[in-house]
């Protein structure tokens, strides 16, 4: 299973975008150079910096990367505010955050679901 960049349903419809970007941000806030995030994580840093190009990563990859950073999946998404990773988040923006993704999640269960029963 693999994550890409970009989701998009209907036409006016925007999902969750992942961001890359993140990774590399965020590692740099930890000061954890790409080499050494790449080395603890078992990977090439050819192959790291190739996955970060392409904008695709399996999920095991993606898993080891957030326990390395000590982040969540949730945190590498865009407009997600990151929980753990530069002085953390309040409480009260973690929920108001975890709120909107699954009202993203609901929306796309029912799109699908619709799409489902027209076909």
């Amino acid at each position: 299973m693999e994550l890409y960049g970009f989701y998009q349903l209907k036409k006016n419809i925007t999902v969750a975008t992942f961001d890359y970007n993140k990774i590399k941000n965020l590692a740099a806030a930890k000061r954890i150079p790409i080499k050494e995030l790449a080395r603890r994580c078992e990977l090439s840093e050819q192959g790291f910096h190739y996955m970060l190009k392409k904008h695709t990563m399996r999920v095991d990859t993606l898993e080891r990367i957030c326990a390395t950073l000590e982040i969540t999946m949730v945190d590498l998404f865009a407009d997600t505010p990151v929980s753990t990773a530069i002085g953390g988040v309040s409480h009260e923006a973690l929920a108001s955050a975890n709120t909107e993704l699954m009202q993203k999640l609901d929306t796309i269960i029912d799109l699908l679901k619709s799409e489902k029963h027209l076909a």
